[in-house]
């Protein structure tokens, strides 16, 4: 027997469980006319259900206990909107095996956990969705398993975090320290009190895993992907690069390699004239290069409550149009490629290195020296004095292994000569 409406249970009622609330009841009414059923916000859990969200709820929606949403039979899609590991994971166990739709917007439960979900969704006809877990209110997830899946993708890379682009854009424009751009963030709010998820890459991380995982048609552990964050980076690296005509930014890199595939995340200068350089403030950019339609990019807020509640509310429509057709959605059918992750050691990579040295006479000398015998090729090297008995030496190389530039770079902090290794940055891809 058909049903008259497709319902929703909301777990979590933050900033973006609010704001899927708020879509389902303002928008509601052409929200049903495009999935051709209308769509009903049955329940709303959350531990606190006194707090005013300046919303009006229809009587009987706000719940206190996740467990009324999880096992109400009148429910069709669960959406998981609390973030973090636990109880997240044991929500989303629950509603699949209840044999209930999931959507969320949890990057980190996906990342870690995905793989065992979607078994459960496929052992039990139903799906699970999460184009909000990655760029916000990007469709990347989308456009990857429907738009571009006739192509074998070759490249996935791009700017995925909203605090660290907003840092290095205000450290680009104002020529200031990164300690005090975090601060400032999260005066304004765009950084966590903790931000350690976002500054050291941990988040980027979990979105790459997704995101390769959907591209290259396999299953990536996000432990498997070689990651750092910005905190190194500093307003002198921004002022060098500017200067040498790049910008820095964290990128998140998918490459396609023979013999597996390239996962990394790490700050990267990048040319000026790249279109990723001028991506600001708290926007994400990802670029796809497929086979067939050669490059795309998709850019749009990476993060913000109505956004990604946006991005939730798109998911819950496409499990409303297909309903019926559970099992036979994209979600359950990538993950049949057998792909290694390469060894970070193996990429290939521009470097810039930049040191605090002694000034006097054979400090060139020794660094070339141990450059030569670890087979790092030298495209150019500066050198300015900072003190009566101090320099700074800024070396680009050209494009080496990354294993030989690790093996040199041992070399240079063991001279005698040289007194800091200040910062070391991919250059390009």
């Amino acid at each position: 027997m058909a049903k008259d409406s497709f319902n929703v249970g909301v777990i979590g009622l933050g900033t973006v469980g609010t704001g899927v609330a708020r879509i389902l009841l303002e928008n509601g009414e052409s929200i049903g006319r495009r999935a051709g059923i209308p769509i009903r916000l049955l329940r709303a859990a959350d531990l606190d259900i006194a707090r005013d969200r300046g919303l009006d709820f229809p009587e009987g929606v706000l719940v206190s206990d996740a467990g009324t949403v999880l096992d109400d039979s009148e429910i069709d899609v669960v959406v998981e909107v609390i973030g973090g590991v636990s109880p997240a994971r044991t929500f989303i166990e629950t509603a699949l095996g209840n044999g209930k739709h999931v959507v969320t917007s949890n990057k980190e439960v996906v990342a870690k956990h995905g793989r065992g979900f979607l078994e459960l969704a496929r052992a039990n006809g139903v799906n699970l969705y999460y184009e909000a877990a990655v760029g916000g209110g990007i469709p990347i997830v989308h456009a990857l398993k429907n738009c571009l899946a006739a192509n074998e993708i070759e490249q996935v890379f791009g700017i995925m975090n909203g605090t660290t682009n907003y840092i290095l854009t205000k450290m680009h424009e104002e020529r200031t320290e990164f300690e005090s751009v975090l601060k400032e963030a999260q005066d304004l709010g765009y950084a966590e009190a903790d931000p350690t998820a976002d500054v050291d890459g941990y988040d980027v991380a979990y979105k790459l895993a997704i995101l390769a995982g959907i591209a290259f048609n396999a299953h990536f552990s996000y432990e498997d992907i070689y990651f750092e964050g910005i905190r190194k980076i500093s307003g002198e690296d921004v002022r060098i690069a500017e200067e040498m005509g790049y910008a820095i930014k964290l990128l998140a890199i998918g490459i396609r390699r023979e013999g597996g595939v390239e996962l990394r995340v790490h700050p990267a200068m990048i040319d000026r004239h790249h279109p990723l350089a001028a991506i600001e403030g708290s926007f994400n950019a990802v670029y796809v290069k497929g086979n067939y339609v050669d490059e795309t990019m998709f850019y749009g807020p990476g993060a913000g409550a109505l956004p990604t509640a946006s991005a939730v509310v798109g998911d819950i429509i496409d499990l409303a149009m297909s309903r019926g057709l559970a099992g036979s959605h994209p979600s359950i059918t990538t993950g049949f490629n057998d792909l290694p992750v390469l060894e970070m050691g193996e990429i290939r990579s521009q470097y810039f290195l930049r040191l605090r040295v002694k000034d006097q006479l054979g400090v060139l000398a020794g660094i070339g020296g141990i450059c030569r015998d670890t087979k790092v090729s030298l495209k150019s090297v500066n050198q300015h004095t900072v003190s009566r008995t101090e320099a700074e030496i800024v070396l680009v190389t050209h494009t080496v292994r990354e294993v030989a530039m690790q093996r040199a770079l041992a070399g240079i902090r063991e001279l005698e000569t040289v007194l800091e290794v200040q910062n070391l940055i991919r250059v390009g891809l």
